[in-house]
Formats: C-alpha cells, structure tokens, sequence
C-alpha cells in the first residue's frame, strides 16, 4: 500500500522515522540522533533530510523534542486540559526544501503546588493508546511523566527525572565503580531496593548513599550496585507518585518493555496493580491520529 505520511518521534536521545499506510501500518523505519547531540536547527534539518533521502514527498508529522526551543522549530505548548483534537488544531505548519512538515505542540500545565511542568512526545503515545480512557498513566524515560487523563484528555501531570539521575549517579558519583550508565533487569536486589525505600520514613537522598555503603561493608557484590541503584530510584519515583495520586488504583504504563516491567514490579509491591504498553505502538498510533486530524 503506498504511504500516507511519514510520522517522526524525535525526542532528545534518538529520533524514529515512520513510512506510514493510510490505516496506520508501518512500512519502514529509520533512525536518527537525540536532539541534543545536534548543534542546532540547520544540524536538524541536514539530519531530517537525510532521513528522509529517498521516501516519497507525503506530509511529515512530527512530535518531540524537535519542537522545543532546542529543536528545529518552536511549536509552543497547549495548557491543559488539552486533548487530541486540540493539540491538532494548535500544530505548527512549515515546508521546507519543497516539503509539507507539522510539528505537533506539547504540553505544559500549573501543577497543585503551583509549579509549572512540561512533557513534548509523552502526549502523542497517550493519544495513540489511551483514546477515551480514564485513570493515572505513567510513561517512564529520562524524564518520567506522571499523567491524569480523563476520557483520553490530559487534565494534570508532575514530571520527575528519575532516568536521568540514575544515569548521572552511575556516571559521575563514586556509587558504581567502575562509573558507568547503569542497567538493570530486576531480581531480589532490586527488590530489595525498591522494599528498602517503600518501607522507610528517609527520602531518596538519605537511602541513595547506602548503594556505596552496602558495597564497601561487604553486604552487596559490586556487579548488583545497578540493579539497587535503580530500585532505589524507581522506588522512590512511584513512592511519591502515589502520594500525589492517593486514590490510584491501578497505573498504565506507556514505554519500553524492560522498563516499563521495572515499573510494574515496582507498582506490584506497593499494592498497585499495573497494565504495560508498547511505547513504539502507542507513539505510531498517536502519529497516525494527528495525521488524520489535520490532513483528513
């Protein structure tokens, strides 16, 4: 079937090109850098071309970090409650080089403690997967998002940075030696991590050094310190969540497999029970739903 429109998911560690059919089927896919390993929007552009190299001249949808002051260019956020209709309406419309690209706008909201908050990416795999549900959806990543949507609209989210400070400790502390950005699988030390935090009145601050310290005592091996360092972060991440959310009774989790199965055993020992889905099927779904909002 020929192609409808190209979707692109571009956000700051890697970006997804997307040959999309009319009724939403992939049928190729490309690869590109974060946004933040580019020097600016002409790097974005050059990079975007080259992507493109040799696909037909549809429509390009595209969502992410690409449209953040960083990116490409600016499609300012929608204040919530947005829904997808909304966001549709408010994308932002260019060419270049002969070509018809939309930047779908973000989201940005005044959280209960009258701090602001902002997601870019996060709202299109809520679109795509979540059309009229209701309920607290959590989309982990270097930025976790925290999300309340009622019949498939945004109403409220906190953000918390809990994939990036797992990265900095484990590159840049003396947590992990040797430094390294950390992986994790689960198993009894992440869960005992994740017990550790859930059953302590001391916040992540206090708990994160005994990663160290149960090293240097002899009571964990080095080789476990990811899998613990992790725990304690996500621990820690779903602790205040639910805090924020008192009358949560289930999560949808939206995002990779591995980590959305780290936040489903981390949900399940606090009493929550969990559903996962498929970031990549639910940012394609939302793509597509943009798509046939503007274009249709």
């Amino acid at each position: 079937m020929a192609a409808a429109f190209i979707g692109v998911d571009w956000g700051t560690s890697n970006g997804r090109f997307l040959l999309v059919d009319p009724d939403g089927a992939c049928l190729g896919e490309r690869s590109a850098p974060g946004i933040k390993r580019l020097d600016g929007p002409d790097a974005i552009e050059a990079t975007a071309f080259d992507a493109l190299t040799g696909w037909p001249d549809v429509p390009v949808v595209m969502a992410g970090t690409v449209g953040a002051n960083i990116g490409w260019q600016y499609a300012p956020y929608v204040r919530t409650p947005a829904a997808a209709g909304i966001m549709a309406a408010h994308a932002l419309r260019f060419t270049a080089r002969g070509r018809h690209f939309v930047i779908l706008p973000g989201v940005d909201t005044i959280r209960t403690d009258g701090q602001p908050d902002i997601m870019r990416g996060e709202e299109t795999q809520i679109f795509g997967a979540l059309a009229d549900e209701t309920g607290l959806v959590c989309l982990p990543g270097t930025h976790c998002k925290w999300v309340q949507i009622e019949d498939g609209t945004i109403t409220a989210f906190h953000s918390t940075m809990t994939g990036e400070l797992i990265e900095l400790i484990g590159l840049h502390s003396i947590m992990l030696s040797p430094k390294r950005a950390p992986v994790a699988t689960g198993g009894p030390v992440f869960d005992a991590a994740v017990a550790a935090i859930r059953d302590s009145a001391a916040g992540i601050e206090l708990l994160l050094f005994t990663t160290r310290t149960r090293q240097v005592t002899g009571l964990m091996a080095a080789d476990d310190a990811d899998n613990y360092l992790t725990g304690l972060c996500i621990g820690g991440d779903i602790r205040s969540a639910l805090a924020l959310n008192p009358d949560a009774r289930s999560v949808t989790i939206v995002g990779s497999p591995a980590l959305t199965g780290l936040y489903a055993t981390t949900l399940a020992a606090f009493g929550i029970p969990s559903r996962q889905i498929d970031g990549q099927s639910a940012v394609l779904g939302g793509l597509t739903r943009a798509y046939q909002e503007i274009f249709a």
